[in-house]
């Protein structure tokens, strides 16, 4: 019976523990340190990409100024950034929020995306 115990309370100090590095499954973490990441980029980059196809509005010196994730059957970032529109009558600053799902498999898709 103490062994069980045991394992039983290691298994449940080893979730605990892992709930607390990727911020557990349900609500999105902040995750400051992979703003300068290459990954980061590319799923601006992507964001961009599809705002430009969707919206027609292409932006230009973009930058990510916050990025949280969420884990679900993949995980899920949501990248706030910042960019200028090359296209249309104003090129003023503009604040952008993109949320990506990205599969296990590196397959993503875009899930929301808007500028203000």
């Amino acid at each position: 019976m103490l062994k069980i115990t045991a394992v039983l309370l290691a298994t449940l100090l080893i979730v605990a523990a892992q709930s607390s590095i990727i911020g557990g499954v349900g609500g999105y973490t902040d995750r400051p340190e992979l703003l300068e990441s290459s990954e980061a980029n590319a799923l601006v980059r992507y964001a961009a990409e599809q705002i430009a196809m969707k919206d027609n509005r292409i932006l230009d010196q973009i930058k990510l100024t916050r990025i949280q994730t969420q884990v679900v059957a993949g995980i899920n970032y949501k990248l706030d950034f910042t960019a200028r529109p090359i296209n249309g009558i104003s090129a003023k600053l503009t604040t952008c929020q993109a949320i990506i799902y990205v599969r296990f498999d590196s397959t993503r898709k875009l899930l929301s995306a808007q500028c203000e």
